[in-house]
C-alpha cells in the first residue's frame, strides 16, 4: 500500500485525461446521431428581418403551402415562417402540449376575454342634450341626456337603468329600455308592457 498521497500535478493530469476522453465519448455519441446533422443547419432566420412584407407573403405560401391571411403585418408574417422552419427542423409540439393549447383556445374563445381593461362593448351614450323618449302605460316620459348623467321629472340620475326601475317598478337595462339596445327576445319586454 501506498502512503503517499497523490501530488497536485498528478491529480490534474488524472483530470485532464478525464475530461479529454469524455469529451471525444460524447462527441462520437453525437456525431453518431442523426439529429447531429440537422443542429447544424442554418435556418436563416436573421434575414427574415431583412424581407418586405410583400416578401415574406410570397415566402409564406412557398414555405406553409397556403396563401397568408391578409390582415398580418409583417413581423407575424415573420414570426409565423420563422417558427414554421424550426418546427421542420426540431419538431412540433407535442400531442399532449398541442391538445392542451387548442383546449385553451376553446375555452378562450367561448368565454371572451378575460382582459378586465377591455374597451366596453356596450352602446355608446348619446351626445349631451340628446332627449330620450318613451312611453309606459299611456305615459310618455323624456328623458334628456346632461354631463353628469340624465335629467327626468326635475332630478337627475346617475343611470338609464335607476330611471327606468323609477318609471315602472321594476329592474331593466336602461338602454334597452330606452330603445337604445335591442331587446335578445322580443318576449320579454312584451310581458312586461309597453
Amino acid at each position: 500500500m501506498n502512503s503517499r498521497a497523490p501530488d497536485h500535478a498528478t491529480i490534474a493530469a488524472l483530470g485532464s485525461r478525464r475530461r479529454a476522453v469524455a469529451a471525444r465519448r460524447c462527441r462520437r455519441t453525437i456525431e453518431s446521431n442523426p439529429m447531429h446533422k440537422r443542429l447544424n443547419v442554418n435556418i436563416d432566420l436573421q434575414n427574415l428581418e431583412r424581407l418586405s412584407r410583400a416578401e415574406l407573403r410570397t415566402l409564406w405560401e412557398r414555405e406553409l403551402a397556403d396563401k397568408p391571411p391578409p390582415s398580418l403585418g409583417r413581423d407575424v408574417l415573420a414570426l409565423a415562417i420563422a417558427y414554421a422552419r424550426q418546427e421542420r427542423l426540431y419538431g412540433g409540439l407535442s400531442k399532449r402540449i398541442s391538445k392542451e393549447h387548442d383546449r385553451l383556445l376553446a375555452r378562450a374563445l367561448r368565454d371572451g376575454p378575460t382582459d378586465t381593461h377591455q374597451p366596453s362593448t356596450t352602446t355608446p351614450l348619446p351626445r349631451t342634450g340628446t332627449i330620450l323618449v318613451r312611453e309606459w302605460h299611456g305615459t310618455t316620459h323624456h328623458v334628456t341626456v346632461v354631463d353628469d348623467g340624465f335629467l327626468w321629472n326635475g332630478e337627475t340620475y346617475r343611470s338609464l337603468s335607476r330611471i327606468a326601475r323609477a318609471i315602472t317598478g321594476t329592474t331593466w337595462n336602461g338602454p334597452r329600455f330606452f330603445g337604445m339596445r335591442e331587446a335578445k327576445d322580443k318576449t320579454s319586454e312584451n310581458c312586461r308592457g309597453s
